[in-house]
């Protein structure tokens, strides 16, 4: 027994070896089996915040229409200053933004420049709102009232000059461009001078804001018919344009075509009538498309094959049975196309009995953004067109007899501004299609008339007048 006790003893001894080699893992690491190694998951989740920057006018900085109207009534030899629009500017590019403004004049005494509202002389002393001479002006200035402060440029935070050109007035840089969701607000002002010796009359300007950023990129080009694609791209009519050039461009509104070309007059023409309404009866007009301060629906509610009625719009009575425009035709050879306007409908819902001042020019009209109707009168676009035209042969198409729509070769020169001989609309139907033609001006005879360009076989009146529920075609000018 006791030898058997002894074995099983050095047995154990024997084995303490190998427990403690177990312990120091030394057999483990010469194992041929292996353990997994650790693997780790990544996730990258990544987002990309678009840059967004906002302009808004009007008298609190936050009207959506576009466009806000201000005005005064000055004495002559005075001059008044006229508050405009403050204009809110929201944006979170981080390279920041910048403001640029163009102006141009709708009416004017004399012709203008995009600089003058009135007259055609100096602009006097656009920081006192003195003048030392006999030319009246306007000039205009910007100064931030609330929120991140833009940097106002060139001295446009006194009175300066209105440009001609899109020019930068003010540019904000920073990391972040706007604190909250207000933004920043710039108070733009105007000082309009009246020289002793001006007519008495109304006179109208605008000046058109836009924002760019980042602040690094190009001002927003000023096209023209020769190089615009669209009708309301065209801020110019430069002199550089050869005279009669033929161009062809589009109407937003609903993709019409049509031809224009710069006139001897050296106003930009469209050289076709205006068939806005053709293929749609309902259409909004906005301040982005058309020569309107806010919104106006153009609704033909006219009954096919249709009968006019009188109706009454502030004291006008019109004759088209609640409607505000009639197309014909269907543009081929043999048929006549032509949409007619009662005056109320050509100058976008404006042109009513409170546009009844002999003279008296209207502000909006059916035309597209940048272009209106003409002004009539002595001094007036109609009458300067004529003056370089002065005959039937010079200022309608060639054989009017047969020709039912005026289409000069786009690239090629025209010697007539190709006005057609239409006819009007009234009592039902068009009239006199092929002996004489009539177009609307924006120009007030009346409460009950307005003015027109009117042409016979035999001679053209630039400043015949007629009442203003007749349906008469529309040609619209360039306002540069």
């Amino acid at each position: 027994m006791k030898h058997q006790k002894h074995q099983l003893f050095n047995y154990l001894a024997v084995g303490t070896p190998l427990l403690l080699t177990i312990l120091t893992g030394t057999i483990l690491t010469n194992s041929t089996v292996k353990a997994d190694s650790q693997k780790t998951e990544t996730s990258n989740v990544s987002v990309t915040v678009n840059s967004a920057c906002t302009l808004y006018g009007g008298p609190n900085g936050t009207d959506t229409s576009g466009s806000s109207i201000y005005s005064a009534t000055i004495d002559p030899g005075t001059s008044a200053e006229i508050n405009g629009s403050k204009l809110t500017t929201i944006c979170n590019d981080p390279n920041g933004y910048s403001l640029y403004a163009i102006g141009y004049s709708n009416d004017a005494y004399t012709t203008p420049t995009n600089t003058q509202m009135i007259g055609s002389g100096g602009i006097g002393n656009i920081n006192t709102g003195t003048s030392g001479t006999s030319a009246s002006w306007w000039a205009m200035k910007i100064n931030p009232v609330s929120g991140n402060n833009p940097t106002i440029m060139n001295n446009f935070n006194n009175y300066h000059v209105v440009p001609q050109t899109y020019t930068q007035i003010a540019k904000y840089e920073s990391s972040t461009t706007s604190s909250s969701s207000t933004g920043a607000q710039a108070q733009v002002k105007y000082n309009v001078y009246i020289s002793s010796g001006q007519t008495a009359g109304t006179y109208t300007g605008k000046v058109k804001y836009t924002m760019v950023h980042p602040n690094n990129a190009a001002a927003p080009s000023t096209k023209n018919i020769s190089n615009a694609t669209y009708m309301q791209e065209v801020g110019e009519c430069p002199a550089s344009l050869t005279t009669g050039m033929v161009y062809e461009l589009t109407d937003s509104r609903d993709n019409q075509k049509y031809r224009v070309a710069k006139l001897k007059d050296g106003n930009c023409w469209m050289l076709q009538n205006l068939k806005l309404g053709r293929s749609t009866s309902t259409l909004t007009l906005t301040p982005t498309n058309s020569d309107v301060g806010s919104n106006y629906v153009l609704n033909n509610k006219l009954p096919s094959p249709g009968k006019f009625h009188s109706y009454t719009i502030d004291g006008v009575q019109y004759q088209n049975n609640s409607t505000e425009y009639y197309c014909t035709g269907d543009g081929t050879a043999s048929d006549w196309e032509s949409c007619y306007y009662n005056w109320y409908t050509a100058t976008a819902g404006t042109g009513t009995t409170y546009i009844a001042t002999q003279g008296q020019n209207v502000n909006n009209s059916i035309c597209p953004t940048g272009w209106t109707l003409p002004t009539s009168g002595s001094g007036g676009q109609f009458q300067a067109l004529y003056n370089q035209y002065p005959s039937a042969a010079q200022m309608e198409v060639a054989n009017p007899t047969t020709t039912k729509e005026n289409t000069p070769t786009v690239g090629q020169v025209t010697n007539t501004p190709g006005f057609l001989l239409s006819g009007f609309y009234y009592t039902g139907g068009a009239n006199d299609l092929g002996s004489d033609g009539s177009y609307w001006s924006r120009t007030a005879n009346s409460a009950q008339h307005g003015y027109l360009l009117s042409m016979y076989t035999t001679g053209v009146y630039p400043s015949n007048n007629y009442r203003k529920y007749y349906g008469f075609a529309v040609r619209c000018v360039a306002n540069s």
